[in-house]
This record gives C-alpha cells, structure tokens and sequence, in this order.
C-alpha cells in the first residue's frame, strides 16, 4: 500500500459571530460557561486552516461532525466558504454532520432582545450544502443515514459514518446502515483496497469514567457495533464528540482489533487535531496544536488562553453548587447532567458541594481516615483545584498522575475508603471499584500515548 497522508479535525463548533452579531449579558454567560472558545471559534478555526492550506504535503482533510456551535445557519454558510478556501488551496475536505449541525437550540445573542431563536438547516439541506465536501466523490451512498464511501487513493477507501440515529435518545447505526457498510467493507476487499472509517460518537470508551456518567453519548449499541467493525476489517476508526484526546482500542471475542482515534474539540484546550501517515507500518497519528490565532487576547499565549477558560468553566461548576445553583445545572449539561434530576437533589449536592469547596488533601484525607498518606508538599493543596487539574489532563490526553506522585498516593487510598460507603454501578448494574475507577483516570497506562502513536 502506498503512503496516504491526512489531517483529521472534529467538533469545530464554529460560531459565526460576525455575522450573527452577538453580544449582551446573555451572550456573556454563554461564552464563559461553554467549555469551547465560541466569541473565538472563528479565528480558531481560521488558524487551523491556514496551517493546513501551508502544508502543500497533504490535500486530505477529514472532519467528522459538530461543524457549528449549535447549527445556525449564518454559521453553516460561513463555514462553508471557509471550506471553499481550503479547496481552492488543492484540498480534498470530506465531511460529515452530527447533532450540533441540526438538532440543537441554535441562538443569537443582543443586549436589546437577550437570547433568540435562529433558523437551523435540516439534514436534507446539510446534504445539499456540504455537497462538494465529500459527497461528490462518493463511490457510494446511504441514503437514509447520507454516510457515504470514497476513494482516497488508489489502494485506500474511508467510510464517512453519519451516526445521527432519531437524533435525540440513540445515535448510532441502524441495521440498513450495519448491512451497507458490510457491503463496502466486502466491496473494498474485492477491490484490494483497505478501508477505514470517521463517525462523530465514540465507538471505544475514551476513559473509563465516561460510559458511567454519559454512557448515552457513546454510539447507541456500541458494545455490539464496535466489535461487529473490528470483524468486519475495520481496523480504525477516527471520531469526536467527547472533546478528549484520547487513543484507545478493543478487540473481538474472535481477535480483531479496532482503534479508536478520538481528537479532541478544535475549538477548546488543547486546541488540537491529528495528522496522519497510513502505510503498511499502520497509522502513525501525531498531534497538531494551534499556536497563535489572529483574536485580541490580551497578551496571553493562545494555549494559556484556552486552558484558562477551560479551567474557568470547571471552577464555575464547584462554586455555582454552592452559590447560583440554576447555574450549576446549565454548567453540568456540559458533562451530560440531567437537570430535573438535579434539581430534584439540590439540598444534599449543595451541601456537598459547599464541603468539597473548603476541602484540601489533608482535610478530606484525615477525615477518611487515611491522613498518612497525605504529603506534606501536598497537604494544604485544594481538592477542587486538584479536582480541575484532572479533568484537564483527562480532555487533553495526559492522564500523567502516576502511581509514584503524591496526589496519586493519597487520593486513590481515599476512594478506596470512600467506595465501602459509595457502591457506584456502571449502566448495567455491574458494580464498579471506585478506587480502581479513579487510578485509571489519574494515569492512563494503556501503553498508547494519546498524542503521538504508530498503530499497527
């Protein structure tokens, strides 16, 4: 097989500011409680772009889903002509949609009418506008689903997988669209090509804490459909959604391995997207960071600038438990909470989240009875801060808190106390060790570096 070369980005939630014409108290608070950059995307986006447009190596850019912030159209038809520039720079742009395109509360925001409706495209009309950003190289085409197989190069085809289910409660394949791809699979081999695959939802778990708390957002029926792929002869799958960089894989009661290359959102930290080298060495995946934006930072670098909003967000989480608890249910939607439910809990999450804010190592380690683990570098460190720093390494792929550092050493003596009081269970009932969950977090040793890694 020759050498075929490609950039692949996900989850661009771009937002078209300047043509939407945002701005008031209300346009504020989205932007500073989004974990994405939005008053920033398009800027953000435009950097990617100019990158890519430079590199006169690669023509393929692949983009799987979660195009705009919440499908506006203003934002589709910007993005669009930003799209059109990256052709007319020789490169072949391949596409698909995802929830965020269609489904969702597209708004604007103004000081004189707050937050307002925006019209949004439908799915039809997302096929006709992105036409010319894959469809029409299409070899062949699932209607109902608009997936769609090209020809990359002469010995390698890529399965663009809309995975849009009824696009509220189930997002994955049906089986018309699990006999297509069979079909294109089968069709490849006759045609001595090899065949992988984009889709938006995660078909692969990106960390162990994701299926107990948004197991919805995975690709409905993962747990068959993944290793139904692997069998197939799909052996990698490139996805988003989830917003973290992450590398990950599992195999085939019969043997066969499928990775999952899950990039992370182009518009939040790490501000990343992937670049990659399919040979017969397999795919050697790097990691690509945007290093400068052409936006009014005041100053800062532009990955700081990212990672302090991010973090901003988190923050906002543990103090709005405690002080503006409206706040904290939209701010959880971010990480799949359900708002009736929380609501529904208020009294016993604010206490909790009133405790946990005053909490430092020590504190919370001394109460559980296992202070001695507690170092003394560590000891007076805040747990909610620590608490950000994880999350943060979770979302960027550096899960780098090994067994041999202080946090490490104390925190996962006091999950495993706390887990004889806390029984978790994971979606289907299966208890779940908190201890075990948490030191997986902490320090992922899949033997993958989430970032650069050659799969074979």
């Amino acid at each position: 097989m020759k050498s075929l070369k490609f950039y692949h980005l996900t989850d661009l939630h771009y937002y078209a500011n300047e043509r939407i014409g945002s701005s008031g108290a209300a346009y504020k608070f989205k932007c500073d409680v989004d974990q994405k950059c939005m008053a920033e995307s398009g800027a953000i986006v435009d950097a990617a772009f100019k990158d890519i447009c430079e590199d006169k190596e690669i023509d393929i850019v692949l983009i799987s889903g979660d195009l705009t912030f919440d499908g506006e159209q203003q934002s589709h038809d910007a993005l669009v002509e930003k799209l059109q520039k990256l052709k007319d720079n020789g490169k072949r742009v391949f596409t698909t949609f995802a929830t965020h395109d269609f489904y969702m509360h597209a708004r604007k925001y103004t000081d004189e009418e707050g937050e307002t409706e925006l019209p949004k495209y439908t799915r039809a009309e997302l096929r006709k506008l992105y036409n010319d950003f894959g469809y029409s190289e299409a070899i062949a085409e699932h209607k109902n689903s608009y997936s769609y197989c090209v020809q990359l190069s002469e010995d390698v085809r890529m399965l663009a997988l809309n995975d849009d289910g009824d696009f509220d409660e189930f997002c994955g394949y049906y089986n018309d669209l699990l006999e297509w791809i069979k079909e294109q699979v089968e069709d490849a081999k006759k045609a001595g090509c090899e065949i992988f695959a984009m889709t938006h939802h995660p078909v692969v778990e990106p960390s162990p804490v994701y299926p107990l708390f948004s197991h919805k957002a995975m690709l409905g029926g993962y747990e068959f459909t993944t290793p139904y792929l692997a069998d197939l002869g799909i052996r990698y799958i490139f996805v988003g959604h989830t917003h973290i960089h992450d590398i990950d894989y599992i195999e085939s009661k019969k043997g066969n391995r499928i990775y999952q290359i899950n990039t992370a959102a182009l518009t939040a930290y790490p501000l990343a997207y992937r670049k990659v080298e399919y040979s017969d060495e397999g795919m050697d995946v790097k990691t690509v960071q945007i290093k400068e934006i052409d936006y009014d930072l005041g100053g800062k670098d532009v990955l700081e600038y990212a990672k302090e909003h991010f973090t901003y967000m988190i923050k906002s989480v543990f103090d709005s438990i405690e002080n503006d608890y409206e706040k904290f249910i939209i701010l959880s939607q971010g990480f799949s909470g359900e708002g009736e439910k929380l609501r529904k809990a208020q009294p016993i999450v604010q206490r909790i989240g009133k405790f946990a804010n005053s909490l430092t190592f020590k504190k919370l380690c001394t109460l559980a009875g296992c202070g001695k683990y507690v170092a003394p570098e560590i000891a007076n460190d805040s747990i909610i801060d620590f608490i950000c720093q994880v999350i943060l390494n979770m979302y960027s792929g550096r899960e780098e808190l090994s067994p041999d550092t202080s946090q490490y050493k104390a925190f996962v003596p006091f999950c495993k106390r706390l887990g004889k009081i806390v029984k978790l269970k994971d979606y289907q009932g299966n208890p779940v060790a908190l201890d075990k969950l948490i030191a997986d977090v902490l320090y992922d040793d899949n033997g993958i570096d989430d970032w650069d890694a050659v799969l074979k």
